[in-house]
C-alpha cells in the first residue's frame, strides 16, 4: 500500500494547498517520461519530471521536460556547487515519495526548486502525484507559482 499512502499524501498535500488535482492512473504503470506521455496521449515535453538532487547547500528539485536530460555540470554552475543525483532512500525521506512518484510540492519540508523554461511553453503539463503509476495535470504557470521555482538553464 505505499503507492496508495504517497498518492493519498500528495493528494492531501495539494489540497492544502487550494490545488484541486485529477489523477490520471497508468493501469500498468510506466517506467520513463516517453512511457507516461503515450499513456496519457500528451506530448513528451508536456512531462514534467521532479528529480531530486543534492548540492553542498541541501537538495534542490529540478523540474525537467520529459524531453530533456538534466544535465548535472550545468546545474552544478548554475547552483555554484557540485551536484549529484539523490539516492533512492534519500530521494524518500527528503521528498517523502519514492523516484518515479515524486511530485514537485507536497514534501515533508520545501525543496529549493528549479524549472525547464521548455515547461512554460506548455498551457498544461503533467507530473507525478505521489505513486509511480499516477500523473495530474496542471497549468505551467500555476506549477511554477505553487513551487516558488525559479526558471533556469540545466537541460542537455
Amino acid at each position: 500500500m505505499a503507492k496508495a499512502g504517497g498518492a493519498e499524501r500528495f493528494l492531501a498535500a495539494a489540497n492544502e494547498l487550494g490545488i484541486e488535482v485529477a489523477p490520471v492512473v497508468y493501469p500498468d504503470g510506466t517506467r520513463t517520461a516517453a512511457d507516461a506521455a503515450a499513456a496519457i496521449g500528451c506530448e513528451l515535453s508536456q512531462i514534467a519530471k521532479s528529480l531530486l538532487v543534492i548540492s553542498e547547500n541541501g537538495p534542490v528539485l529540478a523540474l525537467t521536460a520529459g524531453h530533456h536530460r538534466l544535465d548535472l555540470d550545468r546545474l552544478a554552475e548554475y547552483l555554484g556547487s557540485p551536484v549529484r543525483m539523490a539516492g533512492a532512500d534519500e530521494a524518500r525521506i527528503i521528498s517523502g515519495y519514492a523516484i518515479g512518484g515524486t511530485p514537485p510540492f507536497g514534501h515533508p519540508a520545501p525543496i529549493p526548486t528549479l524549472i525547464d523554461p521548455s515547461l512554460l511553453g506548455h498551457e498544461v503539463v503533467y507530473a507525478a502525484g505521489g505513486a509511480p503509476d499516477r500523473c495530474f495535470p496542471i497549468g505551467s504557470a500555476r506549477l511554477r507559482e505553487v513551487t516558488a521555482a525559479t526558471v533556469a538553464e540545466f537541460v542537455e
